[in-house]
């Protein structure tokens, strides 16, 4: 069966102050149409495949970049292997214009692929030239180049956008509430970091994964032509295939949170061996904990009490932080 989902939220002229307080607070994935279509990356791809690899090869300081293979047979979707063990493609090395070379004479049905290489690290000098208003400050560009090929149903952490260069990509997403019908994956064994959902959102089987037809109900898809652009808000689960001869992505990753915090999957993390294993009525005693002082459903948890003795349950700050992790190095003596 080839499923049917619903059209992806679009807009136009969108500016950094309706991005922040219409957008980034209403928390769901948008379309972002034209946004880059002004970048001289892009108007270097409309003269073709060719010319858009002269400009990225004349651009680039040299250096390796990793990179994944995969044979005919994976038609371009990189995976695990059927023991869920390995992986269905290999990893390397390549100089970065001779990758670029390679993608333009990939033997047919072969997929290539080179994912989040930061652009600093690649091409410096094309930052300035790829201007994104819409995030803040000083987040890098990172940049993905390959042939037509899938990257698997997965989720970020962070907030991202995503910009087509060149070829077309095309976006499924889920919300963070799926997650019980994606069928995730090990946290710590993937492809390049992220867990991914174990279905395919475009040949789902549905014998094995039966909860999915859940999921396909709440998906949502747009195709990205160059210049388009895409925003995802984190823990949204996506699925992107990318088609063109030299399809060319860039996308910028940031979080809100200060640099002084720890990042939430270290939490989770660390719950799988503190609160998973406990009984059940011990978990369901301790998750009341966790909803009064940390998702804090009943408001402020420590307003009955002065800041100064509030100690670790006070308000955010980089001393309450120091003071937390110092607390917690004690707890782990």
């Amino acid at each position: 069966m080839t499923p049917e989902y619903a059209p992806l939220a679009e807009r136009r002229g969108v500016d950094v102050d309706t991005f922040r307080s219409d957008i980034m607070a209403a928390g769901n994935p948008v379309i972002l149409r034209d946004l880059v279509g002004d970048w001289g990356l892009v108007r270097a791809g409309q003269d073709g495949p060719n010319a858009l690899a002269d400009s990225l090869k004349s651009a680039a300081i040299g250096g390796l970049v990793n990179v994944m293979r995969g044979a005919p047979d994976i038609e371009g979707r990189f995976f695990y292997d059927g023991s869920m063990r390995g992986f269905n493609y290999q990893s390397g090395q390549m100089e970065f214009g001779a990758f670029i070379d390679k993608v333009l004479n990939i033997e047919t049905g072969e997929s290539l692929y080179m994912g989040s290489n930061p652009l600093p690290n690649i091409m410096p000098d094309m930052i300035i030239k790829c201007p994104m208003p819409l995030v803040p400050n000083g987040v890098p560009p990172r940049i993905w180049i390959g042939t037509n090929s899938v990257v698997s149903t997965h989720y970020d952490t962070d907030f991202n956008v995503a910009c087509v260069v060149s070829g077309t990509r095309t976006f499924t997403l889920f919300p963070p509430t799926q997650i019980a019908n994606l069928y995730p994956g090990p946290i710590e064994h993937n492809m390049a970091g992220p867990q991914v959902s174990l279905p395919n959102p475009e040949k789902p089987d549905l014998k094995k994964f039966p909860k999915f037809e859940t999921a396909m109900k709440q998906g949502r898809q747009a195709v990205l032509e160059p210049g388009d652009a895409i925003y995802i808000p984190p823990l949204w689960w996506h699925h992107v295939r990318a088609k063109g001869q030299l399809n060319v992505l860039m996308n910028y990753w940031w979080s809100p949170v200060p640099q002084y915090s720890r990042q939430p999957l270290e939490a989770l993390v660390l719950s799988l061996l503190a609160v998973r294993q406990l009984p059940e009525a011990e978990r369901a005693a301790w998750k009341n904990l966790f909803d009064y002082f940390i998702f804090q459903t009943e408001g402020d948890p420590m307003e009955h009490l002065p800041d100064d003795i509030s100690g670790v349950l006070g308000p955010h700050s980089p001393q309450r932080a120091q003071q937390i992790w110092e607390f917690f190095k004690g707890m782990m003596r």
